[in-house]
């Protein structure tokens, strides 16, 4: 269900911003910044700050695959509003060292990673410690798998967030200009906005 107060409910700075963004990028705004610049004390800088540590913050994983994660995990969400941002941040952070369309081009990790992810999301009561031993056994360490637990855990809240909320893209171009800004930017809003 699509709220209104989420695109038109902000304070005077986040309007002047949306308004800025949306001159120089002749987009929207995407409904994931909208959003949390709704009611940034309870969602938007919280969301933001474990986001960015999680998707750009040091890790085993290299962005392009934490990108490939969130894809990943978006897909098995059934959450298209993530999906097709995701899969295109990909395509820009990865660098060659993951391919969204030929699952051979990515390192042994992450190709070890992703049944685990698959796992807890598709059926989460059947997840043993037999299911972290091919992750190991690949040379992943253990902060590496909660690494990927945490890129897990970001896509489960945001997925279910745009399904709920019906988030959506106006075109190709628009995802294409939100992945830009995403890669860029690195998951981050300008702090006057999240006051």
């Amino acid at each position: 269900m699509r709220l209104a107060v989420l695109e038109h409910g902000h304070s005077r700075r986040a309007r002047l911003f949306i308004r800025l963004v949306e001159l120089v990028s002749r987009q929207r705004l995407d409904n994931v910044a909208m959003t949390s610049m709704h009611r940034p004390e309870f969602w938007g800088r919280p969301f933001f700050a474990m986001g960015g540590e999680v998707l750009r913050g040091p890790s085993y994983w290299t962005p392009g695959e934490r990108e490939y994660m969130a894809m990943f995990v978006s897909r098995l969400n059934q959450c298209p509003f993530c999906l097709r941002v995701h899969t295109e941040t990909t395509r820009i952070a990865s660098r060659g060292e993951v391919a969204v369309d030929d699952t051979s081009v990515m390192r042994r990790g992450l190709a070890a990673v992703l049944p685990l992810l698959e796992k807890l999301t598709t059926a989460p009561d059947d997840v043993t410690p037999a299911d972290v031993a091919p992750i190991r056994a690949a040379g992943v360490p253990d902060d590496a798998i909660v690494d990927a637990l945490h890129v897990l855990l970001v896509f489960h809240t945001v997925n279910r967030m745009a399904n709920a909320f019906d988030w959506g893209w106006d075109s190709d171009d628009h995802v294409r200009v939100a992945a830009r800004a995403l890669h860029r930017l690195g998951y981050k809003l300008p702090g006057f906005i999240m006051r």
